[in-house]
């Protein structure tokens, strides 16, 4: 299965994807064109390139679900979802609206789960990451209801324990086939 990982910039995307990592989902690392946050690592928390590589990777269809957020761009190597694409291995890939659609028509074996968070908390988080306040503002302006996206949708206003509490129940749901 491959479960995608929905939410708004602080909603805890990639706290939740790291703790499924640790419970034996394979990671899937997306590309971007933004700069790395202070403590991420490329490879890691995301294959960081320039907008010159990503087009060139765009070009040659090599991506899934690109889009364009806050002026930079992400987007998901096709190769790394066939990889794990086996029904032997399950993974983890944060996504954006767009990449739900295009991951869905193409994986049949896709899930997405939306981390549902408040404006107030999102802002906290952001602050508490050391986001610069025009960027906060830039994201918060744009957020938008991303329900209908959604198989499952978790209130991640709460502690990240609850929260990977109940995405693991969800995951544990599909192994069983309930």
């Amino acid at each position: 299965m491959i479960y995608l990982i929905l939410g708004h910039s602080g909603s805890g995307k990639s706290t939740l994807r790291d703790e499924l990592a640790k419970k034996g989902l394979n990671k899937i690392i997306t590309y971007t064109t933004r700069p790395p946050r202070p403590k991420e690592v490329d490879g890691l928390d995301y294959n960081f390139i320039n907008i010159k590589d990503f087009k060139k990777m765009e070009e040659k269809n090599l991506f899934i679900g690109s889009t364009c957020y806050a002026g930079n761009y992400y987007s998901t190597l096709k190769k790394d979802l066939e990889k794990n694409n086996n029904g032997n291995s399950d993974c983890v890939i944060i996504v954006d609206k767009e990449g739900v659609l295009a991951i869905k028509k193409e994986f049949k074996n896709s899930l997405c789960i939306y981390l549902k968070c408040s404006k107030e908390i999102l802002k906290k988080r952001m602050i508490k990451r050391a986001e610069d306040e025009s960027v906060i503002e830039k994201r918060l302006s744009v957020l938008e209801n991303l329900d209908s996206y959604a198989d499952y949708i978790i209130d991640s206003d709460r502690e990240m324990d609850f929260v990977l509490s109940d995405v693991l129940k969800i995951i544990k749901s599909h192994k069983t086939g309930k």
